[in-house]
């Protein structure tokens, strides 16, 4: 795909199908993390994958899903959860200040990778830390930042004109709706 059409076509997805995603695949996206601007130079952010399948089972309550949505259509139903997880990590140990600038370049890097892939995923804040770290034995110098949920699609989801409501919002089809301001709605002055 064109660097344009993958930007296009990135949206959340939050239905996967069962197919599991290659350990040298996710390492792939981990890598285009990795590579993204960080302030400085100062490159403090780690990731940890989760593929296996006890560990994603006790991982999905931890994280929430969908807040627009109505309660019955936010979280994945059974058999369309994801098959992987990467978890966003800051060692507070190399760095403390300017990170999130960091975090936001490095994750929007797996997005892209991944729609490139054919990967769906879900970029998510709303999640458990406390349950996170207990579950996955994450040392206190460790901040966890996000989580990104990923698989192969299941839903389809597509970009719309905002109109009145920034609520993304599903069709009786289950198809995902997400409206978008138009670009001359943002562009607030030219010189």
């Amino acid at each position: 795909m064109e660097l344009e059409e993958i930007i296009y076509k990135r949206r959340t997805i939050r239905r996967f199908k069962k197919d599991p995603i290659s350990l040298d695949l996710l390492k792939k996206l981990i890598d285009y993390a990795r590579i993204a601007p960080m302030a400085r130079n100062i490159q403090a952010l780690e990731f940890i994958i989760v593929q296996n399948a006890e560990i994603r089972k006790k991982l999905f309550p931890l994280v929430r899903w969908a807040s627009s949505l109505p309660e019955e259509q936010r979280t994945p139903e059974k058999g369309r959860e994801p098959t992987s997880y990467i978890i966003v990590l800051i060692n507070k140990k190399i760095k403390n200040t300017y990170v999130y600038f960091d975090v936001g370049a490095a994750v929007e890097n797996i997005l892209l990778g991944a729609t490139n892939f054919g990967i769906g995923c879900c970029w998510m804040g709303a999640i458990d830390r406390d349950g996170i770290r207990e579950l996955l034995k994450i040392p206190k110098n460790y901040e966890i930042t996000h989580v990104v949920s990923l698989g192969y699609p299941d839903e389809e989801s597509t970009m719309e004109s905002y109109e009145d409501s920034f609520n993304y919002w599903k069709d009786n089809k289950g198809n995902m709706h997400v409206p978008k301001r138009d670009l001359d709605d943002i562009i607030l002055k030219i010189y």
